[in-house]
């Protein structure tokens, strides 16, 4: 019986970058009518785990533009990589789940890095703590003020 390599966090990343896909125990969740979906684990992650890639098109801008929360466009994450503005645009529905984890500025199980292939970065979140199944996955989408963390849901 062969035994599979064990992967360090940022090789499982490159894993599912390569080949575009999901952890198989991460699934899309309806919340409410505020939050919308979101993205739960049936199993537990540990710290320090990989746990999904922020999927869409990645532009490399010159020039930085200037920073507003686009209320039409809501899935643009825009970063600073090797000098240059990068923008990636996750707004089109592909079936992929990181576009949709939330945000959560006050006490989020994972944070953003940046892992470089083919010469371009891509997105993909880490959990910072451990993780229990039932739970939603979420991290701090950065210290602009979002709309909604002003908000208060009124849902039916």
């Amino acid at each position: 019986m062969e035994q599979r390599r064990q992967l360090t966090p940022e090789q499982d990343a490159l894993e599912h970058i390569v080949y575009y896909k999901d952890k198989p125990f991460l699934e899309e969740r309806f919340i409410d009518c505020f939050k919308g979906r979101g993205v739960f684990t049936n199993k537990t992650i540990e710290p320090s785990t990989f746990v999904v890639e922020y999927r869409g098109i990645i532009l490399c801008r010159k020039k930085p533009k200037p920073r507003k929360y686009d209320t039409v466009n809501k899935y643009l994450y825009e970063f600073t990589w090797k000098g240059a503005q990068w923008c990636t645009d996750a707004s089109t529905e592909d079936g992929t789940l990181g576009r949709l984890v939330n945000d959560n500025n006050i006490n989020p199980n994972c944070e953003m890095k940046k892992i470089e292939w083919e010469g371009k970065p891509h997105l993909c979140l880490f959990s910072v703590k451990k993780i229990s199944p039932g739970e939603e996955i979420t991290y701090n989408y950065g210290h602009s003020s979002y709309p909604w963390r002003s908000l208060v849901c009124s849902c039916k």
